[in-house]
């Protein structure tokens, strides 16, 4: 989250004062019913999602409510963006809590579905880059954080790269050192390796594998739909090709994956790739259109990242009200 906010004050204040004008005025032009459609689309792809893991959790001789499995999903997402990789276990803890699932299995089946969800983003990152294939070279640049569109290109504070890497491999050696110096770790990390299997076997076995198809169908298009009407919010954007809005779609994703929650990373990879698709509809890349273009990707991280933040608070309000009731009823 550090990393996060660091960039996003390092290009703040990279901006002079017009190009903070442009940035701040593409939240006033914007449409937010558009933008408020694009939110009841992505609560469609919470619910799906709470629907699946349903049929994930059947076999293995649990049923939980859609109610208390969608709560727990919006809760786990509000875990992780507070702290990295929390939201997994947040997940697994509260249908525990709610519906006596073990904490090993639960998890399992959650990490299962991480699988499948990788596996998804693989396939529209491969139709992105199919459909793209003659600009491979230019956002290949883009994607090393240098701007394609200028005649004298350079690098951007390359050196953030080496502290992404720096912290994934200390947190490799740690994971090592646990595992081969503290036996209850590593007795820990079995058991959940253990449910991972489980979790993952139930999704050839279950009875219900054409439904959870069908709902991991619903969930992505509801991922790739909300975002791309919020093309349609600002005029600028709204002139953006199908590849450009996959392109950019690819970058967002990438972006929560570098720094938790996107902060920062989000709205300047989406920024980029609009910029680079934008210039050659003939859009100049002026200092001005590059911050709107970015303020355009805030934009749409704010709101996506509200509707979590107030989903999730209501979800754990709820959970707590019914951690309350049965306890009166004990």
């Amino acid at each position: 989250m550090l990393i996060g906010l660091y960039i996003c004050w390092y290009f703040w204040t990279s901006f002079d004062e017009k190009a903070k004008v442009a940035f701040i005025d593409v939240f006033k032009e914007a449409n937010y019913f558009i933008l408020f459609i694009s939110l009841l689309i992505g609560l469609i792809s919470h619910v799906s999602r709470a629907y699946r893991w349903k049929y994930m959790l059947r076999p293995l001789g649990f049923e939980p409510s859609l109610k208390n499995s969608y709560n727990a999903i919006m809760i786990g997402y509000i875990a992780n963006m507070v702290v990295p990789r929390m939201g997994e276990a947040s997940r697994a803890a509260v249908l525990k809590g709610t519906d006596g699932v073990p904490f090993d299995k639960g998890f399992g089946t959650i990490v299962a579905e991480r699988v499948i969800d990788v596996l998804c983003l693989g396939i529209v990152a491969g139709i992105a880059v199919l459909i793209n294939f003659d600009n491979m070279d230019d956002l290949l640049k883009l994607a090393e954080g240098i701007d394609s569109t200028s005649e004298t290109a350079t690098p951007s504070t390359p050196w953030i790269k080496y502290i992404i890497f720096g912290l994934i491999g200390a947190g490799f050696l740690g994971f090592l050192y646990l595992y081969i110096k503290k036996p209850k770790f590593k007795k820990k990390f079995l058991g959940f390796l253990n449910g991972f299997v489980d979790g993952v076997k139930t999704i050839f076995t279950m009875k219900d594998r054409w439904g959870y198809l069908l709902h991991t169908i619903i969930i992505w298009t509801c991922y790739i739909s909300m975002f791309w009407i919020t093309f349609y919010a600002w005029d600028e954007t709204s002139l953006m090709s199908a590849d450009g809005i996959l392109s950019a779609f690819i970058a967002g994703t990438i972006g929560f994956i570098i720094v938790q929650g996107g902060i920062g990373t989000y709205p300047i990879m989406v920024g980029a790739v609009l910029t680079f698709f934008l210039a050659q509809q003939g859009f100049e890349a002026t200092p001005e259109r590059v911050s709107s273009h970015i303020g355009f990707g805030a934009l749409v991280w704010a709101t996506q990242t509200l509707l979590i933040v107030f989903l999730g608070l209501l979800s754990l309000g709820m959970v707590q009200v019914s951690k309350k009731k049965k306890a009166n009823i004990a």
